[in-house]
């Protein structure tokens, strides 16, 4: 027995968010990569004005640095992104699982009465039990 699908509006939010998630995650891994790179960059343009090799490491490790925090703030939005599509989804399941067992238990509970008043003898306590006086 299934139920029809409900609350379609939400499953295309649902189904969106978890698609967004997934855009975030690749822009930000390239975007952490530009900025890696980006800053490897500046750090050989600077290279020649830059007086020692402290400014050379400082500019390079910028470059790391923000590529890995673009990165994180990625990983971090990408999470809440999915776990809100995931749980839209989660809160569908329940509602359409609900719903079926509602269904179903109440199938059961009409049966269930048909049977029992057209199998009852009138007897003793079993149907195939002899009424004895």
């Amino acid at each position: 027995m299934t139920v029809p699908k409900r609350f379609g509006v939400l499953r295309f939010f649902g189904t969106l968010l978890k698609v967004l998630a997934w855009i975030v995650l690749v822009l930000s891994v390239l975007g952490a990569i530009g900025v890696a790179v980006a800053g490897n960059m500046m750090t050989n343009l600077i290279g020649g004005a830059a007086t020692g090799d402290a400014g050379n490491l400082l500019t390079a490790g910028g470059g790391i640095v923000g590529g890995l925090l673009l990165l994180v703030g990625g990983l971090f939005y990408f999470l809440v992104l999915y776990v809100s599509g995931e749980s839209i989804h989660l809160q569908l399941a329940v509602e359409e699982n609900t719903r079926l067992t509602a269904a179903l238990l109440l199938k059961m509970h009409q049966e269930g009465q048909t049977e029992s008043t057209s199998t009852y003898g009138g007897g003793a306590g079993f149907a195939n039990e002899p009424y004895e006086s």
